[in-house]
Formats: C-alpha cells, sequence, structure tokens
C-alpha cells in the first residue's frame, strides 16, 4: 500500500498543462464494468473513479475472477485430477495517471495504473459420482452409485461422472489475503460522456492460508496472472451533477 500511496497522491495540486483544451476538466466522475481476460480464466467487475485532473483519476476497484490451473486437462464433462474450484474476489482503490490526453482531432489517450487491496480466495470441493460394485445373499454383483469428494484415494476408473457443483458448498473454505494489479490502460472513447478503455497488465494475490486446486500440484500462497481487460461505463461533467 505504501507504492499505491506514492503513485496516487503527490499529484493532487496538479492543474491544466498548458495547450491542454480546457474542457477536459469539466469531467468530474465516472463509472465502468469491465471484463478481464487472463492467464488463468475470465473475470467480471466494476470501478468508479473520480477525476482529479485530466491528468489523474482516483477510484474503487471490485472484480470477481474464476480461475483455473494451468495444468487442468478436460476429460469428457472431468477434469482429471482436479480437487478444488477456486474464486477470488477483489476490492481495492487505486489510481490511473494519464501520460498523454487525447487531443482535439480524436486519437487515443493512454495512461499507467496501480490498484491494490484485499483479496478473497474460495475454494470448493470437486464431488464426483463414484462406481461401488456390492454382492446379495445370492452372490449376485449389484452396481451402486455414491457421490463422494474427489480425492487422491478416487481411481480414474471408479468415477461414472462429475457431480453437480453445488455438493462441495457444505465444504467451502476462504482464503484471505491481499492483491495489487498494474499496467498501460488505453482510452478509445470517441465521445467523451462514455468510457472506452483497454487496460493490459499483472496481478499478484497473495494468502494467508494455501490454495490447492490440482492433486499432486504444490500448493500456492501467492497467485500471478497476466490480463487483458475491457471497460464499458459512462462518464459525467459538472454540469450532470
Amino acid at each position: 500500500m505504501i507504492l499505491l500511496s506514492m503513485f496516487c497522491f503527490p499529484v493532487f495540486s496538479q492543474e491544466i498543462d498548458i495547450g491542454e483544451p480546457e474542457t477536459q476538466t469539466l469531467k468530474v466522475r465516472q463509472w465502468d464494468m469491465f471484463l478481464s481476460l487472463h492467464t488463468n480464466g475470465i473475470g467480471l467487475g466494476a470501478r468508479i473513479e473520480r477525476i482529479k485532473s485530466i491528468k489523474l483519476q482516483h477510484g474503487f476497484d471490485m472484480e470477481w475472477t474464476f480461475y483455473r490451473h494451468f495444468k487442468e486437462q478436460k476429460l469428457d464433462n472431468f477434469v482429471l485430477g482436479k480437487k478444488n474450484y477456486f474464486f477470488l474476489l477483489r476490492g481495492g482503490y487505486g489510481c490511473t495517471r494519464i501520460l498523454n490526453t487525447r487531443p482535439y482531432n480524436g486519437g487515443v489517450e493512454f495512461g499507467f495504473f496501480f490498484y491494490g487491496g484485499v483479496s478473497l480466495g474460495v475454494s470448493i470441493p470437486v464431488f464426483v459420482n463414484v462406481y461401488y460394485i456390492s454382492y446379495n445373499d445370492n452372490g449376485q454383483a449389484i452396481l451402486n452409485i455414491k457421490t463422494e469428494q474427489y480425492t487422491e484415494e478416487t481411481y480414474g476408473d471408479m468415477i461414472e461422472s462429475k457431480a453437480p457443483f453445488f455438493n462441495g458448498l457444505k465444504k467451502i473454505k476462504f482464503h484471505p489475503g491481499m492483491y495489487a494489479k498494474t499496467g498501460l490502460s488505453f482510452d478509445f472513447s470517441s465521445n467523451d460522456n462514455f468510457v472506452l478503455k483497454m487496460d493490459m497488465g499483472v496481478a499478484v494475490d497473495i494468502y494467508a492460508l494455501p490454495v490447492e486446486k490440482m492433486m499432486y500440484a504444490p500448493k500456492q500462497y501467492l497467485l500471478l496472472t497476466g490480463f487483458l481487460t475491457l471497460h464499458l461505463g459512462k462518464r459525467k461533467s459538472i454540469h450532470d451533477l
């Protein structure tokens, strides 16, 4: 969070640069929804920002992200060796510094951003439907199917299918931690009242309790991903308030 403070706050008093269009300073607030594609899955989120000046934006960032292990390989409707579904919930604060404002004749505005805050990982165990053979009093074999948690003791040829997702909710685990993400932001908005941006960067999540997603793979205290994010939203000027 010290890095966040150094990144965001030294330019509170910054005003309009000489030669830049004064009309840009009328925009005071913006919000957007975003879709994020990252190296281990997909995420959805929202961001609310206050425009401090044409060079600086501060805001709150909220995100839900599904995370898959890079070793996952799907066989029919089942991922062999997958022990847990894993989701991330993030909530934080940060800012975007604009390096190049959009000129009068249009173009792309770009800058770089840094956001950080709390992260909550959610592990939900995988359950499977497993074959079991029993025998009646006459010695005849009877095939039974039971639903149970997928573990290292569950043999692949015993598995009939993946069980419904909700079976794992009774053994849900939480992983409290922190996150940070940084990268470059490109604003393609042709209309100054709307937000059309793309971010590209890296994110890191650190947890107090390790995350286990695959059998025989190391438990992870740190998750590092690269991402590409599309933002769509609206801006408000001082006249709209």
